[in-house]
């Protein structure tokens, strides 16, 4: 499948097929290709909870107003913003290696270093920076995960996280990790879907100013 049949054939599940199993190795390669998603100085905000265990889906649907995809997808993907990604520890757990590696020479590393502390310092003297940059970030990231999982054979629908203060509790999620959306995936019952009308291009984009 070419780049523009995999981007036109993905389509938002309404509803998946029940009982069709994904395991984790099935996982595990998504996220082989999602890893590769850009970030904001290569920190890589966006952690995931996926949830495939049967009774634990069946309370992320409680939480999410019985939405019937919740209970027959193969899971559902809770997409976070990793708030730590901006402190120093998690920082030089990326740029670490590559001075030791003698990638970034030490003057190359420290400047780096530096330029991501102005940048964090920034997020957070700014009400709301940092939540809409990890709104961002892990939208980048999402929308690669969909992709891959129909790179895969897997369909995907983006929905709203609602509750998140229930859902931190039942699933025991750290303060620093914000859910964002929730991804549910599996084998769409539909096939084949019309899809809903978009906008011509010229109606959105305009080129060299307004």
């Amino acid at each position: 499948m070419s780049f523009e049949e995999l981007v036109k054939s993905r389509h938002s599940a309404m509803n998946f097929l029940e009982n069709e199993l994904m395991t984790e190795e099935d996982f595990r390669k998504l996220f082989e290709l999602t890893k590769t998603a850009p970030s904001a100085y290569n920190l890589q905000f966006t952690n995931y909870l996926v949830i495939t265990d049967k009774e634990k889906k069946e309370k992320v649907r409680e939480l999410s107003y019985n939405q019937y995809k919740i209970h027959t997808a193969s899971g559902v993907v809770i997409v976070m913003g990793n708030k730590n990604s901006i402190e120093r520890p998690d920082v030089e757990k990326i740029y670490g290696p590559l001075k030791m590696l003698k990638m970034m020479d030490e003057v190359d590393y420290e400047t780096t270093i530096n330029t991501i502390k102005n940048y964090s310092d920034g997020l957070k003297e700014k009400q709301g920076a940092l939540d809409l940059e990890l709104a961002l970030n892990a939208g980048l990231h999402a929308m690669l995960f969909m992709l891959s999982a129909k790179h895969y054979g897997f369909d995907t629908c983006p929905m709203h996280v609602h509750n998140v203060d229930e859902l931190r509790k039942v699933f025991n999620i750290p303060n620093h990790l914000e859910p964002i959306m929730m991804i549910t995936i599996g084998k769409s019952v539909e096939k084949v879907r019309a899809r809903g009308y978009r906008k011509p291009v010229g109606e959105f984009v305009n080129f060299n100013g307004y």
